[in-house]
């Protein structure tokens, strides 16, 4: 009946003004007091319609000053009921309307071709609505005051998607997010960020629990390698860094401090096979100060640098036997003193873990034994 009656209007507002309100009177009950007019508003805007009361009242068309025009329902000289209203860059609104405001459900057609197909209140999108961007994505939910707020989805061209909670247009509260790759986090969310509590699982089968702040690991937090490692620790601006603890898949463990990802400062590595490193490390290396025990008893003390030997050091083997002096790159080099289990001492020169320059061996009581000169580990005569 509603489509009858605009095709009935459009007729009737197709006809001279002098027709519409003489030759057509009689298509409508007298006793109603509903005619065929022309009306200006205040505005400049004119009105050609159903008039009640001299007021704008049923079907009717407008035209704006702006150019913009309305076609639809009118109650009391105010657009009311069901209307069109298009804009003259082209943008458009079809749904219900109270009392001069976009109100109720309807779709909205955006000059940039986004579409909104929802409830509105009072002129803006409020309540269940969705939204059909010009890029393929859609959002599904709640809104208020033209802003995502509340539950709903976004759902990207490119697969992904958010299920969650939305506050002033952003993702803020709870939420799961499902990336194109199958990647997947679930937790807290502030100003389109990951923050608070969340897990996130990625695509290689990696996955992470723990804290979130800037949509990066900050704080406490569990990271599980795909290949069985797994990380219990601190998080800084999304890299390990502070105390924490590395568990290896073949057995290994690291206790200790690290920075910026890697195993940085005082800490303790532990091999499966019984050997335990306790000092200082720098980007996953034993450099600085440091003590290795072997599973054997062997122990050295002493500097490191890229996991070897380098600087001074002792290195006291099982049966006491006990070398003290430099070494680099893992070998003696320069001037070091080696004393066998019985008390034999040499004080000798190295190169590249070799005996090379003059010597002297002296027995456990300081008496000297022997003394010459060493060439490539051989004594020369």
């Amino acid at each position: 009946m509603k489509y009858l009656n605009i095709i009935i209007l459009s007729v009737i507002l197709t006809l001279p003004v002098g027709i519409q309100a003489q030759g057509l009177g009689n298509l409508f009950d007298s006793n109603t007091s509903i005619s065929i007019k022309t009306y200006t508003f205040k505005d400049g805007s004119v009105y050609s319609g159903e008039m009640k009361k001299n007021k704008p009242d049923g079907k009717g068309r407008t035209v704006f000053p702006t150019g913009d025009t309305y076609e639809g329902d009118y109650v009391k000289g105010m657009r009311e009921g069901y209307g069109i209203y298009t804009f003259t860059d082209g943008e458009k609104y079809e749904g219900q309307w109270s009392q001069d405001k976009q109100h109720g459900k309807g779709i909205y057609y955006f000059a940039n071709n986004n579409r909104y197909d929802g409830m509105w209140f009072e002129d803006y999108q409020q309540g269940e609505g969705t939204m059909y961007y010009y890029t393929g994505d859609v959002y599904e939910g709640n809104w208020i005051a033209d802003k995502r707020e509340g539950k709903g989805t976004y759902t990207w061209k490119n697969g992904a998607r958010y299920e969650g909670d939305w506050k002033d247009d952003k993702k803020e509260g709870q939420g799961v997010f499902i990336w194109e790759d199958g990647s997947k986090y679930e937790g807290g969310w502030k100003d389109n960020k990951r923050s608070g509590k969340g897990t996130f699982e990625y695509a290689n089968g990696d996955k992470y629990i723990g804290d979130w702040e800037n949509d990066v690991q900050h704080g406490k937090g569990i990271y599980y390698s795909n290949t069985g490692d797994r990380y219990e620790g601190n998080y800084v601006d999304g890299e390990r860094s502070g105390e924490g603890v590395c568990y290896f898949a073949d057995g290994n463990k690291y206790v200790g401090m690290f920075k910026n990802g890697y195993q940085n400062g005082k800490g303790t590595y532990t091999w499966s096979n019984g050997a335990v490193y306790e000092g200082e490390w720098l980007n996953n290396e034993r450099s600085g100060t440091g003590t290795y025990r072997w599973d054997s008893g062997d122990v050295y003390e002493g500097q490191w640098k890229n996991n070897l030997f380098d600087g001074e050091g002792k290195l006291t083997q099982a049966d006491g036997a006990m070398y003290s002096g430099h070494f680099s790159k893992g070998q003696k080099n320069g001037s070091g003193v080696e004393i066998s289990k019985d008390g034999t001492r040499m004080e000798c020169i190295y190169k590249d873990g070799k005996k090379e320059g003059p010597f002297v061996e002296t027995d456990a009581n300081g008496n000297v034994i022997r003394k010459g000169t060493y060439k490539n580990d051989r004594i020369q005569p």
